[in-house]
């Protein structure tokens, strides 16, 4: 897609407010906190900005760009992933979001240098909109079949995730993220390295 055409899509599918529930959980998959957001999402002046306003403490925190950044990768349908530039021997920071209408799922996967520290769900939905948060405090159920050292989670009835639980270097370094937004449909989302640290050319964006 050109620079004007991703700006479109993403402004199109996830301009606006969104009324969230951050639940971060440590590297086992157990809740540590949530908290409730209010997001803004806006183009002025020819920038998109986010304003992301934490509700526990009324911290505002902002965001923004003319264009959207390189690495920020953009479906067609609005669905979005950011990530480094590379991966290597030093944390990385994943994030990738699912939009489905007027509601969206969205992770933040941090990997330390040696073994997963965290992951941050996000359960967002426009204002007046019913699409609660699973029940406190959530505790990832882990499902069996992964391979090698990848581990599914199962954050909640309907949201899996894929990735690592511990890193290697050179091995190559995976999220991916599934939600059932309705009954029969799946939208799938993944931000993929390869061996060299480098992103994939084509991150999988379904």
């Amino acid at each position: 897609m050109s620079s004007f055409d991703r700006r479109s899509v993403l402004l199109a599918h996830n301009a606006g407010v969104w009324e969230g529930c951050f639940i971060r959980l440590d590297g086992r998959g157990v809740e540590s906190e949530r908290f409730g957001t209010r997001l803004l999402v806006q183009e002025t002046g020819g920038q998109i900005e986010a304003a992301l306003t934490y509700l526990n403490t009324g911290k505002l925190a902002t965001m923004g760009f003319t264009e959207p950044p390189d690495l920020m990768a953009i479906s067609p349908e609005g669905h979005w992933s950011l990530g480094p530039d590379r991966t290597g021997p030093w944390p990385a920071v994943m994030e990738l979001c699912l939009v489905d209408g007027e509601r969206r799922r969205r992770v933040v996967v941090r990997h330390g240098a040696e073994r997963l520290e965290s992951v941050v769900v996000v359960v967002e939905a426009r204002p007046g909109v019913a699409d609660p948060a699973p029940a406190a405090p959530l505790r990832a159920a882990v499902l069996m079949g992964g391979d090698g050292p990848a581990c599914t989670w199962q954050l909640s009835a309907d949201l899996t995730l894929t990735t690592a639980l511990e890193r290697r270097i050179g091995a190559p370094l995976a999220v991916t993220l599934r939600w059932q937004s309705t009954p029969g449909r799946e939208l799938v989302l993944e931000r993929a390295y390869g061996a060299n640290g480098l992103p994939q050319v084509a991150p999988a964006l379904v």
